[in-house]
């Protein structure tokens, strides 16, 4: 059947309306004529597969990686990169409208001049084939493994290093469904290896040493990290400031948009010398270590330990003394804190804010709040909070964290009315 795209979801797929119900059409442009099949009916939507483009958009393209239609990495190698950019606006700014009631004005995307190769972490899934052992990503909606040769999102020195590991899964003696986790330093290219699954402390890393470009190995079994190899943790940088990564801390994992994203929380935070800055979810300090020479203090919140561990060792690393780093769920150590803030920044997971958090927020009246989010759906939802309260938004700007992908990181401005 045929039908016109016209809207895109927030994973990326084009919607149509066919007989009245949402239909989500992967690989589809707004603007298109398609033929498709419907493979999927659920009450209130239902999936189509692409057969057909009849009426092409101008701004569609042919993918640059082979892999394209059948992994499920990324969403939009379809498009060009301009129309990328200008979907992902809409969908933040459609998230505020419908999700939040927020009919706001958002700035236009920040894209990347070179829009690959940024990525300086992978996660690869190991297992078999038709009888092989492979490495590489889940075919789209499903988990069937598809052997990956050439990712186009990272870097070649990742891929090349990725590549041996793929050819000596049995030699290496990779157990079947160990993740095979890679990071790159932004700092001096070096690369950490992380086994995460049941029997990973058994690889033979003596022979994982043949190939010269790893700097540290770890393996991962039930949530505890034993270093078989090298240095303890990554080094990592943000402008001038150095940082000591562990293996399983969360950094952002597109190095160039990142200092980007860290001059608007600067511009939007604009701290005073004497002013209290609290960093929920601060995670090993990347925001709160930039802030904070500005400041007169810098209080971080953050549940996982070993980010907190790294959050007060980078602090130590940069001589940044006027850093307080406290480790805990957000909703249970926010509203208990006693300091009057001026300033407030949220990072928190694509879950969102517990409600909880943005209630402790709300009583302490700060001056501005930043608020930075990679899922408009979850940061529409809790402004909607911060607007009933009395809270105003100034600015919304998206950041292009995740090229080629459906994903936007997005950072807004809010202040007392």
């Amino acid at each position: 059947m045929q039908c016109f795209i016209d809207g895109i979801s927030h994973s990326g797929e084009g919607v149509a309306r066919i007989d009245g119900k949402a239909t989500f059409v992967p690989f589809t442009i707004p603007g298109e004529t398609v033929e498709v099949k419907i493979i999927e009916e659920k009450k209130s939507f239902q999936r189509a597969r692409l057969e057909k483009v009849i009426e092409a958009s101008p701004d569609r393209n042919d993918p640059a990686c082979r892999y394209y239609y059948d992994c499920g990495g990324c969403s939009y190698q379809h498009m060009q990169y301009s129309r990328q950019l200008e979907l992902k606006r809409q969908v933040v700014k459609e998230s505020l409208k419908r999700i939040g009631g927020i009919d706001f004005e958002v700035k236009p995307v920040l894209g990347m001049e070179e829009p690959w190769h940024y990525r300086n972490k992978v996660e690869w899934h190991t297992g078999s084939k038709t009888d092989q052992r492979t490495m590489g990503y889940y075919i789209n909606y499903s988990r069937v493994l598809m052997g990956i040769d050439n990712c186009l999102l990272i870097s070649q020195k990742m891929q090349k290093y990725s590549n041996y590991i793929q050819d000596h899964l049995d030699e290496l003696n990779i157990p079947e469904g160990c993740e095979v986790i890679l990071r790159q330093s932004s700092a001096n290219q070096e690369l950490m290896l992380i086994f995460v699954g049941t029997g990973s402390r058994e690889i033979d890393f003596a022979k994982m040493l043949n190939y010269k470009e790893v700097a540290s190995i770890y393996s991962v079994e039930n949530g505890v990290a034993q270093l078989h190899y090298g240095d303890k943790d990554l080094p990592e940088k943000i402008f001038n400031l150095k940082y000591q990564v562990s293996p399983l801390a969360f950094f952002q994992v597109n190095h160039q948009q990142t200092e980007k994203m860290m001059d608007i929380i600067k511009e939007y935070a604009q701290i005073g010398t004497g002013d209290t800055i609290l960093d929920a979810y601060c995670g090993t300090g990347s925001i709160a270590l930039n802030l904070a020479r500005s400041a007169r203090i810098v209080v971080g919140v953050e549940s996982f330990k070993s980010a907190i561990r790294d959050a007060k060792r980078n602090a130590f690393k940069n001589n940044i003394t006027n850093c307080k780093f406290i480790k805990g769920a957000c909703e249970q150590i926010v509203p208990d804190l006693e300091e009057k803030f001026d300033v407030v920044i949220l990072d928190p997971p694509r879950t969102g804010c517990k409600p909880e958090v943005i209630e402790a927020v709300i009583s302490k009246n700060p001056k501005r709040v930043i608020y930075v989010s990679c899922n408009p759906a979850t940061l529409a939802r809790d402004l909607k909070l911060f607007v009933k309260s009395g809270f105003k938004i100034a600015e919304v700007q998206p950041v292009d964290m995740f090229p080629q992908t459906s994903h936007v990181e997005t950072i807004v401005r809010i202040y007392r009315g």
